[in-house]
């Protein structure tokens, strides 16, 4: 039987295992392969990476991948890549993401862009010599299989994933799971790349039903994070997984991302939320200024939205109890977004969120090339008044402005990840969006910062104390997961 390693590449410690590893697990399975999945693989050690490939090398093994959620290639990964291409030179490396391929390595062999299960059979039939040769575009040296163009795996009525004894599972953690693949709508700001599904392609309700049942019997799991962009787009969508979950045993718990302007316009979509215990939301909401959100496609008035988040909020509090979180994404840059309008966004917030969370990031707008995953504003800069900073307004900003990172990377390893935009508007640039994202996570704002809808290392049932300084959170939330990712490793290593 052919046999390949998938290593979880989480540059986050704090998300769950990324899905997208062991949905590729699975269908390979099903393919006839002996595949096993490695996750947190950048909390193990070179000696801990290479130890644990020894053991399960053979005269089967074809490939070593690679999946990243949201992650940047690491020193440590590329040296064990190296290592791999030195001690077993048989063996194909191959990396996946779902957006990008955002990296390049002195020893991958291809990378496969976008939901690879297609994409990644054709390949490895192709590697055994079974095959033909897929379709490859070169791109700055890199073997790029566009799995989204030319081998598009959505939409998939099964996406089921059944875990393995050796993945080492435990009861308390969140799993992520998958509903349906692309989003109805079309942001100006993102680049995720499958927008604009029409129709409900939806996975079927058995399928779902079976892997709830699956995880519950055998690992105890009743957690989960929803992968879909916009899980509320369809009333119908919703009623049909919470009518599976009015037919099991359990009561599993969801948490993921939904639209608060769809909720105000369908309010009786709370009740099949309900019904489901879809309890952990996450409302991309973007800006509360009613200009900026209209421009990127949200066209909800603001004191229309902020009216029904208000009563979306004490809904879900009141019939969802402790189990609700109700946690708010804004973006800091967007066109008429100025320091004043962000003012009185957390003016609104600490006046009527509290005891919930809220996240605030920088416009991020990858530069237009042949590798970034485009948006509708990266991709004509101008219609949306943005223009790029010149080389020497960029140096004098840099040298005194706040740098924040973007998902753990500082700005200079994001330009090896994403080659992003240093834009500016009429009203800012993304320096000062930084400052302004910095500021309001300073302490000069009286609010109570909250676990998110994913946060995992909370128990959903136990009221939380916390603290209210995000820097204390994420030190515990490091001292427990770290616990777990440790005694995973131990794990791993010592079995066969």
């Amino acid at each position: 039987m052919p046999h390949g390693l998938i290593f979880n590449v989480t540059q986050n410690p704090f998300l769950s295992r990324p899905v997208g590893g062991h949905r590729i697990a699975h269908y390979l399975r099903e393919q006839g392969w002996d595949i096993e999945v490695i996750d947190w693989s950048n909390w193990w050690t070179l000696d801990e990476l290479k130890e644990f490939f020894k053991s399960r090398y053979s005269s089967d093994t074809v490939f070593c991948g690679f999946g990243h959620l949201f992650s940047m290639w690491s020193p440590v990964m590329e040296e064990f890549c190296s290592w791999i291409k030195r001690t077993y030179p048989s063996v194909t490396l191959i990396s996946g993401s779902a957006v990008n391929p955002m990296f390049a390595s002195q020893y991958i062999d291809y990378y496969i862009q976008g939901f690879g299960e297609l994409a990644v059979n054709e390949l490895l039939k192709y590697i055994q010599g079974n095959g033909t040769r897929p379709i490859i575009n070169l791109i700055t040296g890199r073997k790029i299989i566009s799995a989204i163009h030319n081998y598009p795996a959505f939409p998939m009525k099964s996406l089921m994933v059944k875990y393995q004894t050796r993945d080492y599972i435990t009861p308390d953690e969140w799993l992520t799971v998958e509903l349906s693949r692309g989003c109805r709508f079309k942001c100006a700001f993102c680049n995720f790349p499958v927008l604009g599904v029409k129709e409900d392609h939806s996975r079927d309700a058995d399928d779902f039903e079976l892997q709830l049942r699956d995880a519950y019997d055998r690992f105890g799991i009743s957690s989960y994070i929803v992968a879909d962009e916009t899980f509320n787009d369809r009333t119908d969508k919703i009623r049909k997984f919470a009518n599976v979950i009015d037919k099991l045993d359990f009561v599993p718990w969801f948490s993921g991302y939904i639209r608060a302007d769809l909720l105000v316009t369908r309010p009786d979509d709370k009740d099949e939320l309900l019904r489901m215990n879809f309890l952990g939301h996450y409302y991309g909401i973007e800006s509360m200024n009613t200009r900026s959100a209209r421009a990127i496609g949200k066209g909800m008035d603001s004191n229309r939205l902020k009216s029904g988040l208000i009563d979306i909020k004490k809904y879900f509090e009141t019939h969802g109890q402790k189990l609700y979180r109700g946690s708010m994404g804004l973006i800091v840059g967007l066109p008429y977004e100025t320091k004043q309008t962000m003012d009185n966004t957390m003016s609104w917030l600490i006046d009527n969120w509290q005891g919930h969370s809220f996240s605030m990031h920088t416009l991020i707008l990858p530069r237009n090339n042949d590798i970034n995953q485009k948006s509708l504003m990266s991709a004509d800069l101008s219609k949306y008044g943005y223009e790029e900073m010149s080389e020497e307004e960029c140096n004098s900003y840099e040298q005194k402005s706040v740098k924040l990172n973007y998902n753990s990377m500082t700005p200079s390893m994001r330009k090896v990840v994403i080659d992003e935009i240093n834009w500016k508007n009429k009203n800012m640039n993304i320096f000062d969006a930084n400052q302004i994202t910095s500021d309001i996570f300073s302490s000069k704002h009286n609010y109570d910062f909250r676990p998110s809808c994913f946060a995992l290392s909370y128990k959903l049932n136990k009221t939380v104390n916390v603290n209210d300084r995000l820097d204390l959170e994420y030190a515990k939330f490091d001292a427990q997961l770290n616990y777990s990712i440790d005694e995973y490793k131990n794990k791993k290593l010592n079995t066969q």
